[in-house]
């Protein structure tokens, strides 16, 4: 049945877990540690990745709308009138090509009908709203102050660099601590837990990163694929059967047990990885 592997067809066998011998009969980590775990590295990472996010959003305007963060910065701001309408009339032209929640209907009329100058004078006295949303839900509709238009940052980023920016931080964070000799994230090791290869070595950083990939099947199924933590004699979820992985808690070290103190299952178990090894 070996050599069916090898084939364009596949055939179903009754092949077990390969577990490498050291790993047999030790803890696996608990539903909580685990869940506590992402808690703690999704506060991590939410920082990083709202500073990518501004700073991928700050290059797309510098590139796509010069005029515009330059009025932002300091032409709306500016004591001079002439600077300050010249701002309004570039501000007036970008919120009406992003369609910007609170921006008058007469402005967006008056840029469409190409009079700028009518459109900078009807912004006279309007306050921006700075609004950044990280996924790709609506946003809080929260009722805006008379005269005051929000700005969607988000909008502004390519679609291809925004998720880019969402996920790109997350991906390297998990791949690279879960590739590292430690085989944890700050999380985990926060909480006492690591991911093993079964096979007993240590993951490639592209296995780590499917493994990140992996996650997706938890919102995929709606969070029922949680239910592996109960239902899998080992734990193990999707992205830990992508990876070959499980999830283990870290003890203190302590002295070698001799065979007596070793309970007969893990005896059993142990005995089964050699004979399959």
């Amino acid at each position: 049945m070996g050599q069916a592997r090898h084939t364009g067809t596949r055939y179903l066998v009754d092949e077990p877990l390969r577990v490498a011998t050291p790993l047999i009969g030790q803890p696996l980590a608990s539903p909580a540690r685990r869940l506590a775990a992402i808690v703690i590295d999704g506060v991590i990472v939410l920082v990083p990745t709202l500073l990518v996010i501004v700073l991928a959003a700050g290059v797309s305007l510098h590139l796509r709308e010069p005029a515009a963060i330059a009025a932002m910065r300091g032409g709306l701001e500016s004591p001079d009138p002439q600077v300050r309408h010249r701002a309004q009339a570039d501000l007036a032209r970008f919120f009406a090509k992003l369609e910007a929640p609170g921006l008058p209907a007469a402005v967006k009329a008056a840029v469409e009908e190409g009079e700028i100058d009518r459109a900078a004078t009807l912004l006279d006295g309007y306050d921006i709203e700075y609004n950044l949303s990280i996924g790709e839900g609506e946003h809080p509709e929260h009722p805006l102050r008379p005269k005051q238009i929000r700005f969607e940052i988000e909008r502004v980023i390519p679609k291809p660099l925004r998720a880019a920016s969402l996920y790109g931080v997350a991906a390297l964070y998990f791949s690279l601590f879960t590739a590292s000799r430690r085989g944890a994230t700050p999380g985990k090791r926060l909480v006492g837990i690591r991911v093993v290869h079964l096979g007993g070595r240590r993951l490639h950083l592209l296995e780590a990163f499917e493994r990140f990939v992996g996650y997706l099947h938890i919102p995929g199924t709606l969070g029922l694929a949680l239910l592996d933590l109960r239902h899998d004699p080992n734990r193990r979820m999707g992205h830990d059967r992508v990876a070959h992985t499980a999830v283990l808690r870290v003890l203190p070290e302590t002295a070698p047990r001799s065979s007596s103190e070793v309970p007969e299952v893990e005896q059993q178990a142990a005995h089964q990885g050699d004979a399959l090894a």
